[in-house]
């Protein structure tokens, strides 16, 4: 009996000590380095990168891996006009096929030669009031 208990016990621990271990693990491992720059970068690109001032340097940092790649493929009236966008529409973009990408820049440059600032949403038509009863 008294052999029993302490597997019992043994087993309880062990089985206390897997999450404490996963979660101590966790904790040790350092968080990967904020990325500065993309190690992709050519020559060119770091130097635009290095002119930009530190609040724009750090959203581009917070982009994904593949949002960053996709803004050094635009033309630089595009890179513009990427900056304007929200993170969200940033990402969106860079996930779109070719047509469909396309098409929403048609829409974005449309709506800045417009002096517009391209949304982050359609924008919607406000709702006409009904007129009062007495009105004509």
């Amino acid at each position: 009996m008294r052999k029993s208990i302490s597997y019992l016990a043994g087993a309880g621990l062990m089985a206390l000590a897997i999450p404490i271990s996963a979660t101590a693990l966790a904790q040790d491992e350092a968080p990967p380095p904020p990325a500065e720059t993309s190690t992709d970068m050519t020559p060119d690109q770091t130097a635009a990168y290095d002119s930009w001032p530190p609040d724009q340097q750090a959203a581009y940092d917070a982009w994904p891996m593949e949002t960053r790649g996709y803004y050094w493929t635009l033309a630089p009236n595009r890179q513009e006009l990427f900056w304007r966008l929200s993170d969200e529409d940033r990402v969106l973009i860079t996930s779109m096929s070719g047509p469909d990408r396309e098409s929403t820049w048609e829409i974005i440059e449309a709506r800045a030669a417009g002096g517009e600032a391209p949304p982050a949403e359609p924008a919607q038509e406000p709702a006409e009031e009904p007129m009062p009863d007495g009105g004509s």
